[in-house]
């Protein structure tokens, strides 16, 4: 479910366009593209780490794992998280 504090709130949204569901239409999203990124630094993963903890370090926000995850094009945050891994940390927004 989507928020209304959500980032993915009302982005993108368009409703189905499916003759058979006119009744019934679905409102969807379209899949996310991250925005342009500036990097101001990066963070080489040690074994152990999560991303709400590194998100936390570097933004004061846990929450904000996601905004490591656009910027080092990854869907799954356990895909980042292998040790030695240099990852993107960008400026922080919103």
């Amino acid at each position: 479910m989507i928020t209304q504090r959500s980032r993915y709130r009302r982005k993108d949204a368009y409703r189905t366009r499916d003759h058979a569901r006119s009744a019934e239409p679905i409102e969807a999203l379209s899949p996310h593209e991250p925005e342009a990124m500036e990097v101001r630094r990066q963070h080489v993963v040690k074994a152990g780490e999560r991303l709400d903890q590194i998100a936390h370090r570097y933004y004061g926000d846990p929450l904000k794992y996601w905004l490591i995850c656009d910027a080092n094009d990854a869907i799954f945050p356990d895909d980042l998280l292998v040790p030695g891994r240099i990852l993107d940390i960008p400026r922080n927004r919103l």
